[in-house]
């Protein structure tokens, strides 16, 4: 975005900040420094919470080796990906007055530990002589006034990746080292700054995802004892003028036109008017009345966790009318795969929503495919974002299933030249070709002249003379 004032994060000690040295993370596998039980839900393919059709809101599928799709051509190379995430498992958005009891981990600092600094004294670091690395840690004081009152127990806040999240992100990023850097020699082995640019929101949790991701996918260096660990620039901008997600504070008339659908809707009304019921129920077993999407965050983080599901404190554990159960969890989802599917895909003048939210972002796609084409240096695009981010981006791909995005979910756009010298873009979503509603491309395999022209039509002259029209 022109003018904007960009920050960049650099990290010398990424995920979390906690020195160690390289000598200790080469001896140790990085599943050797987590708690078990967090691996243990990282790990699983399918929780009791899976439904028939694979989708896992606590996790979001990770390509493999076996999953990744070969070129559609044979002898096509690889010359860009961009990479867009969700973060990983957080602790809930808000503490309502049912979650005061339970308690929330974020400290387990071996989660977080990456590298540590190196030993030879001819490097050249800026970092190289840092004593001392400070970390993050929340506390929150069981003595505390406002604690008992307004918040949970345990280290995290509201909103903070855990140390499943980190972990899922590490994962992912170790199963694209394997694609990327094992398998298609398309990364070099080691952290390469030039090769790859980052960019997040500027929250912290998906600063540490990025992080995460990246100690995944660099963070063992272990042929170079010697070197000093990797510096990772994180490019953020104020939330002001952000565009990870769609930015309606920036572009007043986002909200003009969301407000307008929400009224002439009539898949957002027919929803509203199926489930007049079933959202009282919600609201009096929680003690707020919220969207669906806030139901949502309110309740499966605990499934994710295996904690219990919330009852009224007059009702009992088990009682449908009194206590959120998994069928009703299922019925919050169904709920908010309608919702989002209207509100950023179908809906009657999303299509401007969508353009204005989306458009810059959409301009950066175009950019760095291009740049690629004419041989730019730098081979992975990352982007940090929400399910916001990854939402509106699956709307604008007019994308097949619109379910709410899982934890860790992430969307490649890869840039592939065939041996005759021609271009095509290939779109996958956790780890699969992204199916479309309409025949506009094949994601498979879509000519990058298509490609580029579908963005184009997402992309305004004058966007701020039209975020400002009423």
């Amino acid at each position: 975005m022109t003018g904007a004032r960009v920050t960049t994060v650099i990290l010398f000690l990424i995920a979390g900040g906690l020195i160690m040295t390289a000598s200790r993370f080469r001896s140790s596998s990085q599943e050797d420094l987590i708690a078990l039980d967090l691996i243990d839900l990282v790990n699983q393919e399918k929780t009791n919470f899976s439904n028939p059709q694979g989708y896992n809101y606590c996790q979001a599928p990770r390509p493999t080796l076996e999953t990744y799709p070969a070129p559609k051509v044979k002898g096509a190379t690889l010359l860009h990906s961009q990479l867009f995430i969700r973060h990983g498992d957080r602790a809930p958005i808000s503490a309502l007055p049912l979650d005061l009891d339970l308690t929330w981990e974020c400290s387990n600092s071996s989660a977080y530990s990456f590298t540590g600094p190196g030993f030879d004294n001819s490097e050249k670091s800026p970092f190289h002589y840092a004593n001392v690395v400070a970390q993050q840690v929340v506390t929150i004081p069981a003595g505390s006034p406002f604690a008992s009152r307004l918040m949970w127990k345990g280290s995290c806040a509201p909103g903070q990746l855990t140390p499943v999240g980190a972990l899922q992100h590490r994962k992912l990023g170790a199963a694209l080292r394997q694609i990327y850097v094992d398998k298609l020699n398309f990364l070099p082995e080691t952290y390469d700054p030039s090769t790859v640019h980052i960019r997040s929101t500027d929250v912290w949790r998906t600063k540490q995802s990025a992080e995460n991701l990246l100690a995944g996918l660099y963070g063992v260096q272990g042929k170079f004892a010697s070197s000093s660990p990797p510096v990772l620039k994180i490019h953020t901008l104020p939330t002001e003028v952000d565009y990870l997600t769609i930015n309606a504070g920036a572009c007043p008339r986002i909200s003009q036109l969301r407000s307008n659908i929400e009224k002439t809707s009539e898949v957002l009304q027919r929803l509203k008017n199926d489930n007049l019921g079933f959202s009282k129920q919600l609201t009096q077993i929680l003690g707020v009345e919220k969207s669906w999407s806030g139901f949502m965050d309110t309740v499966l983080p605990r499934i994710c966790h295996s904690k219990p599901l919330q009852c009224r404190e007059d009702g009992s554990e088990g009682d449908s009318n009194n206590c959120i159960t998994e069928t009703i969890a299922n019925r919050i989802l169904d709920n908010v795969a309608i919702q989002s599917t209207e509100m950023y895909r179908d809906a009657e003048g999303i299509f401007d929503v969508l353009r204005l939210g989306m458009g810059p972002l959409s301009s950066d796609i175009k950019e760095n495919l291009l740049t690629a084409k004419a041989q730019g240096k730098v081979r992975l695009s990352f982007y940090s974002g929400h399910d916001t981010t990854v939402l509106p981006l699956l709307g604008l791909f007019d994308a097949e299933d619109m379910r709410w995005p899982p934890y860790a979910s992430h969307i490649l756009v890869e840039l592939w030249k065939t041996l005759h010298g021609e271009y095509f873009v290939r779109v996958l979503y956790n780890q699969a070709v992204l199916a479309t509603k309409s025949s506009w491309c094949d994601l498979e395999w879509c000519p990058l002249d298509a490609f580029v022209a579908h963005l184009d039509r997402f992309i305004s002259k004058d966007l701020m003379s039209e975020c400002q029209r009423q």
